[in-house]
């Protein structure tokens, strides 16, 4: 019997717990495709524990289940990581590995190396077959092939159980593939000349499976919804599947497309929200990226939907080439007098391997990280301060944060009220096994254990030093053990009323991650200036004045007072970066407080309670759709 795994690890993050989008649709396409063929069983690592597992813990799982074959779904987030994986991998055993995905495409250097064994472009379900079936195939190293009517015709893997949309809450469908626009900076038009679509009776029997499974939202995946021969006809028959609206739906589209009965019937399909790359107002940044946009079609096509009640989020891209800093803000300036940016969405342009944007880089003098995401840096019309104005002149025109800090989420206490009780790594429950979310290092803690531990960690991961640890080499020691067994899993210091400021640029000379680190490149515009984005400091006190911040630090207020702070207090403590909430008070008191401010959340400073259960409850009072509630309610004491 040949086992085989199949793999998509997640976009880095820095607060454990948070949805992650990892959702492996591809994996379990092909897991579809393969059953049937005798001698093989596929596997796909869940979801559930891809999106979570520290990479010592990964690898150590992937051993214990020694697969013959590893197949690799690879995007710019998970690239490097991927490639570290099979390095480890294989020094101790030689599995097959294949990777396919966005990433694999001959123009990137980074994919082309001696340890994998395939390379699938483009789609993946026929090459998937062959390989499982011929060991000759395998000779050709790499291969690309349409599936023909196998996307068109096959029901979603949802309905066979395959993912998980609990997590979630969401299903994805695809109901297209191929893109007829060719924008010269995406990804959607590369893998196939001409598109294919999904039956209506497929696209319906994963609607009404939604329905029945109690999935709240579903997206469709198509990167142009209004290309879709018949649109209207199906948007009828889902009109008649979900009448009440009870599947929210989501999906891209042209706005120019919009017009009034495709508006309604959009309306009464269930649909809540559209992403919609406007990009840029700039006719030759327009021309340039390939785009035609005809900006008064495109406003109508918005406004139908937004007077609808449907929500469309705009996109704008900064760096463009043929835009400038001009430019860039009468494109913002567009978007914010028309009032299309209550859902909006300001990113730097990535020049993505595959893309006309790679292909004419060195025509165009576009200067961008090698690394993923492979952000611009600048170009002949967009200097590197250009790029910084331009995320400063959008979050004020839109009063928005492009580049937020991660969440305030530090709980630490697993006893209510005991400011005194012993303090244990806390741990989750992954498929069957635990992990360590948070690990406490103190005086007595020795290296050693450490060691062990840092075989066993989550993706993310916290580290509390405590007030006794006064011991700066024990601390720098600890980091580099813990991200040596760890180099591409983030983290976050937390320094519980330190005795003095923490050094932060001696610790981080001890961090083995590997860098520039997916966050590094990707927050680039967190700070003026390019550096660590990985590595998160953290320092709780008592003390209200202001004394540790910078790039990646933060101070927070230990409230330990024996009354809940009112608005006033958390007014007088805005200026510091959050509130850590310890007091000793009844939970009925803290419940009742957290529905009261939970309303305005938004106007105070960032809110944190000690407490591990009250903490959660916060966190899904404020943000219980960014975070995984079943992943959130699988923290236990490591006893």
């Amino acid at each position: 019997m040949t086992h085989v795994l199949l793999i998509q690890l997640p976009i880095p993050q820095l607060n454990f717990g948070k949805q992650t989008g990892n959702i492996p649709l591809a994996a379990a396409c092909l897991k579809q495709v393969a059953e049937g063929i005798p001698d093989v069983a596929v596997d796909i690592l869940a979801e559930s524990i891809a999106s979570y597992l520290g990479d010592a813990a990964l690898i150590q799982l992937i051993l214990s289940m020694r697969p013959d074959i590893i197949g690799f779904s690879v995007y710019s987030w998970n690239v490097e990581r991927s490639l570290y994986i099979v390095d480890q991998l294989i020094a101790h055993y030689r599995p097959k590995i294949i990777f396919g995905g966005p990433e694999i495409t001959q123009d990137n250097p980074l994919i082309h190396v001696p340890q994998v064994d395939f390379w699938v472009y483009g789609e993946g379900e026929a090459v998937f077959r062959k390989l499982l079936q011929d060991q000759k195939f395998w000779e050709n190293k790499c291969a690309s092939e349409s599936v023909g009517t196998t996307f068109s015709t096959s029901p979603s893997p949802y309905l066979r159980n395959m993912l998980e949309p609990e997590i979630e809450n969401m299903m994805l469908l695809e109901t297209q593939r191929g893109c007829p626009y060719r924008c010269a900076f995406c990804y959607s038009n590369k893998s196939r000349i001409n598109q294919s679509f999904v039956d209506d009776d497929t696209v319906l029997d994963s609607i009404r499976w939604a329905i029945e499974s109690s999935i709240g939202e579903l997206y469709l995946l198509d990167p142009s919804l209004n290309i879709r021969p018949g649109l209207k006809s199906l948007l009828k028959k889902i009109r008649t599947a979900n009448p009440d609206g009870r599947l929210a739906i989501f999906s891209e589209i042209r706005a120019e497309a919009v017009d009034e009965d495709l508006a309604d019937l959009f309306v009464e399909a269930g649909f809540t929200w559209f992403e919609i790359g406007l990009q840029s107002t700039n006719p030759q940044a327009l021309k340039m990226m390939n785009r035609p946009t005809h900006l008064k079609r495109f406003l109508g096509g918005a406004k139908r939907l937004k007077n609808r009640g449907i929500l469309p989020q705009i996109d704008l891209i900064v760096g463009l080439p043929g835009d400038d800093l001009d430019g860039f803000g009468k494109s913002v300036d567009f978007a914010a007098r028309h009032e299309l940016c209550d859902d909006i969405q300001v990113f730097p342009l990535s020049i993505l391997p595959g893309t006309d944007f790679r292909r004419r880089r060195h025509e165009l003098g576009l200067c961008f990280e090698p690394h993923p995401p492979y952000t611009v840096i600048k170009s002949p019309t967009f200097s590197n301060d250009d790029m910084l104005l331009a995320f400063d002149y959008a979050e004020v025109r839109f009063d928005a944060v492009f580049h937020p800090m991660p969440d305030l989420d530090i709980a630490w206490r697993l006893d209510a009220g005991k400011q005194g009780a012993k303090l244990v790594d806390h741990m989750v429950v992954l498929g069957k096994d635990h992990y360590i979310s948070k690990i406490f290092i103190n005086s007595a803690r020795s290296l050693s254990q450490i060691e062990k531990l840092a075989q066993n960690l989550s993706h993310p991961y916290q580290i509390f030093i405590l007030a006794d640890v006064c011991d700066h080499d024990h601390i720098r020691s600890a980091m580099e053990v813990l991200t040596s067994a760890n180099p591409f899993t983030p983290c976050e210091l937390i320094f519980l009323e330190p005795e003095s400021l923490p050094k932060t640029t001696s610790l981080l000379s001890a961090v083995k991650l590997r860098r520039p680190h997916y966050l590094d490149t990707e927050q680039r515009f967190l700070f003026p200036s390019p550096g660590n984005r990985a590595v998160l400091f953290t320092l709780v006190s008592e003390r209200s004045r202001y004394r540790f911040g910078g790039e990646m630090q933060r101070q927070v207020y230990w409230w330990k007072h024996a009354l809940l702070p009112q608005r006033a207090d958390l007014d007088g403590l805005s200026h510091l970066d959050g509130v850590v909430i310890d007091s000793k008070v009844p939970e009925l008191a803290l419940r009742d407080w957290q529905e009261r401010f939970a309303k305005c959340a938004d106007e105070i400073p960032a809110i944190c309670f000690a407490q591990v259960s009250t903490q959660k409850r916060w966190l899904l009072l404020t943000a219980a759709d960014e975070y995984a509630e079943k992943i959130l309610n699988l923290e236990k004491p490591n006893d």
